[in-house]
């Protein structure tokens, strides 16, 4: 499939899901949801959502570190600016502009970084179904959601077992890749042979048993207050549910939007992230305008607050933003030299 039929399917996706949520809904209601919302709780909730970014940022940098060590505030900006670019770019471009930005600041190979966002993926991916399993003890899920959690967990099982494999047997592994590689020209066999090593090195930090639980901390507190940002926007709005439903009702949010802006779809996920984020909390008997209300205003502080702080470090890079799809392309050249690892 070319790469502008999958942009193209993204925006139709995005058209799709934006005319499923704004269908039917009461526009003179919407603007009393907003009229009557409580703006003080937005600034609690944009600073525990700023926390959220400097705990995967610790996070990353300890996944890094053992071929690509950097400071907090070059990994910081890094992270940053990929989150930006994913937010400007179709399809979760934002990905490889990390990788390729990795690269250039540290000499580690692109696909080094990929394996690294992928490990963080997996973690996130592993925390969420976690807490959605937790939501299920508590509260009956809708059909739905359960069929949600048995995909979502069948599939982060497998990548976790897949990165297991590559750590427990990398030689076997290495070795089984050299012998599906050998038909191909010696010069793209080596090439390819490269690349994998460097994603397999990029799973490396998982090796320690200190870094593994570090990781694993790190990413459960990246959700906990993200959590907790979707809760204080809950409130916001006013949405008002009994005793502990009004955390499962974040929790539930939290999870149905991130697992659902998986799906590749417009630049900054608009559409995919009203239609799972409306339909999350219709499970809580949230009316339609009050949810459309709590997904917008969540989404465009997030936007807002990441688009802001990653074009910042652009600026400080020297590099334009007008470059962001040139960079994700960057990242799939030919690299004829082996990671460094940087003393």
């Amino acid at each position: 499939m070319s790469r502008k039929i999958r942009l193209a399917g993204g925006f139709l996706l995005t058209v799709l899901f934006l005319w499923i949520v704004v269908r039917n809904v009461s526009w003179e209601e919407l603007r009393q949801v907003f009229v009557g919302a409580d703006y003080r709780l937005v600034l609690p909730a944009t600073l525990v959502t700023f926390c959220g970014y400097l705990l995967r940022t610790l996070r990353w940098q300890r996944i890094v570190r053992p071929v690509a060590p950097l400071g907090f505030g070059d990994t910081f900006g890094i992270l940053m600016m990929g989150f930006a670019a994913n937010n400007l770019l179709p399809a979760r471009l934002g990905e490889f502009v990390r990788a390729y930005l990795l690269g250039k600041k540290t000499g580690a190979r692109k696909t080094y970084g990929i394996a690294t966002i992928v490990l963080e993926r997996v973690c996130d991916g592993m925390v969420l179904i976690g807490l959605l399993g937790w939501v299920s003890l508590l509260m009956p899920l809708p059909m739905w959601g359960r069929d949600v959690q048995l995909f979502s967990s069948a599939l982060f099982l497998l990548a976790s077992l897949g990165v297991l494999l590559l750590l427990i047997q990398e030689d076997l592994t290495m070795k089984a890749i050299s012998l599906l590689l050998r038909p191909l020209p010696p010069s793209l066999a080596a090439a390819l042979l490269r690349a994998m090593g460097a994603f397999i090195s990029g799973l490396h930090s998982l090796r320690s048993k200190r870094s593994l639980l570090l990781v694993i901390a790190l990413s459960v507190g990246v959700w906990l207050l993200e959590a907790t940002s979707y809760l204080l926007m809950t409130q916001a709005f006013g949405v008002q549910l009994p005793g502990v439903t009004e955390l499962l009702a974040a929790l539930f949010l939290l999870v149905v939007i991130n697992l659902g802006i998986m799906i590749p779809s417009a630049p900054g996920y608009v559409g995919t992230f009203q239609f799972f984020g409306v339909t999350a909390l219709a499970v809580f008997g949230v009316p339609k305008e009050t949810a459309l209300a709590v997904t917008i205003s969540s989404h465009l502080m997030q936007y807002l607050l990441v688009t802001a702080i990653g074009l910042l470090f652009f600026l400080r890079e020297n590099v334009a933003f007008w470059r962001f799809d040139e960079l994700s392309r960057q990242t799939f050249e030919p690299e004829e030299e082996p990671a460094q690892v940087i003393q």
